[in-house]
């Protein structure tokens, strides 16, 4: 009995039957499919940079925020090249010829260790090798331990992160 009742269903519901449309089943979701209106710049700048939370600046702002601290830090450029470097900051190389991704890491490890107080500045301005990494660039940025400054060649706003602006 049960198995003739199946059988009449099965032949009901049959897709070869007219008028009966399969369709996929529905899925509820809470997910939107039309794209949200987002500006991908950051809405608020940050006043203080922060251990392992890079902040966004042009040289000229880095120069500037950093003459309004109380005690402005030591300061050390990450760059392809020693000629780049502002003017009292140190150099650290973010390419060397030779040196595989995992020997700039280990570098900049070294750095760590050597000058504890100093804040790093990476150089992404234009025209300038940013620095080789074996892991992403943001990772590294995010695991330093200290503030971290992106040098940037026109504008601060930056997708990845916030511009540095201290208050008035």
């Amino acid at each position: 009995m049960l198995g003739r009742i199946f059988f009449l269903l099965g032949r009901i519901f049959s897709p070869e039957r007219r008028g009966f449309e399969t369709v996929p089943p529905r899925r509820y979701t809470m997910r939107r499919r039309e794209p949200l209106d987002i500006d991908r710049m950051w809405q608020h700048s940050v006043p203080v940079p922060m251990p392992n939370r890079p902040v966004c600046v042009t040289d000229q702002e880095a120069i500037d925020q950093l003459a309004r601290l109380p005690r402005p830090p030591r300061m050390f450029l990450w760059t392809d090249a020693e000629r780049r470097c502002l003017p009292d900051w140190g150099f650290i190389a973010s390419v060397r010829q030779g040196v595989p991704p995992e020997g700039i890491e280990a570098e900049l490890d070294a750095w760590k260790g050597q000058y504890p107080g100093a804040w790093l500045a990476v150089d992404m301005r234009d025209g300038v090798i940013t620095p080789s990494t074996a892991r992403p660039l943001a990772t590294v940025l995010s695991e330093v331990g200290r503030p971290v400054l992106v040098i940037v060649s026109r504008s601060s706003e930056n997708e990845d992160w916030p511009q540095w602006v201290l208050p008035e």
